[in-house]
């Protein structure tokens, strides 16, 4: 029997390649799929071999269906989309343009809903092989969209930013709904995203714990939302947010 695999759609500037670490040294098949070469060789230069990696562009159908074939072909199967939508740069409101709004919702909220399209009639399809085939046990099947805090809360001058993370969260939810029947889960994590805190000063001021979250324990969140441990929650935002949702102003400097 095969293990389960999982597709990675986009680096996060690293956090993908955490996340990847962790399915991977779990025994799962990871694939990577990245459009920027420089990312994608940082990549390989930090897994190697703990991953197979895809140069596309996720945030086409040919490239999302490129995917699927790559996923296919190396490990027969695919069981769990981790969907990493690139960040919005911050933009005043009076410079936006309808290219731009449109470019940006193609690569974020577009892709996240196309890739649950074309990866989810994969996952019904493998399914349906298990009804006809006792032999072969499928894993839990689900799509995962990993977000910024700014797809439940915006600053001013980030408004390109909050509406594309935003509209990727309207997408889980939708994805929870569509493929319920099929028990195939759909979640995200919304997450203080790594910063460097010597370019983030605000951050220990305004999260409980005095810093964003971590490589590693976004990957671990991932991971559990894969999980037979995770298989009732669907349609949840985990936030992983060091306190900060809950904190009514700022915190006493230390």
């Amino acid at each position: 029997m095969r293990a389960p695999a999982i597709v990675i759609l986009g680096l996060g500037k690293g956090v993908g390649a955490s996340c990847a670490r962790k399915f991977s040294e779990s025994g799962w098949s990871v694939m990577i799929v990245e459009d920027d070469q420089k990312a994608l060789g940082r990549a390989k230069d930090d897994l190697g071999d703990l991953a197979s990696y895809l140069s596309e562009n996720q945030s086409t159908r040919l490239g999302l269906k490129n995917a699927l074939s790559g996923m296919l072909e190396q490990f027969d199967g695919v069981d769990v989309v981790l969907n990493i939508p690139p960040l919005s740069d911050p933009i005043d409101m009076d410079d936006l343009t309808l290219e731009r709004v449109t470019q940006e919702l193609k690569q974020t909220t577009t892709t996240a809903l196309m890739a649950g399209q074309v990866f989810g009639r994969e996952m019904v399809a493998e399914l349906r092989a298990h009804e006809d085939n006792a032999e072969r046990v499928p894993y839990k099947k689900s799509f995962i969209q990993l977000l910024s805090r700014a797809a439940i809360a915006g600053n001013p001058g980030s408004a390109l930013n909050t509406v594309t993370q935003g509209s990727v969260l309207s997408v889980m939810k939708a994805l929870a709904l569509e493929y319920a029947p099929w028990k195939i889960r759909s979640n995200a994590i919304v997450a203080v995203r790594p910063h460097s805190e010597e370019t983030e000063g605000w951050l220990k001021e305004r999260t409980p714990l005095k810093r964003a979250a971590r490589a590693s324990e976004i990957a671990e969140a991932a991971y559990y939302l894969a999980s037979s441990e995770g298989a009732y929650v669907n349609g949840h935002a985990l936030e992983l947010d060091g306190g900060r949702s809950v904190l009514n102003g700022t915190m006493p400097s230390s």
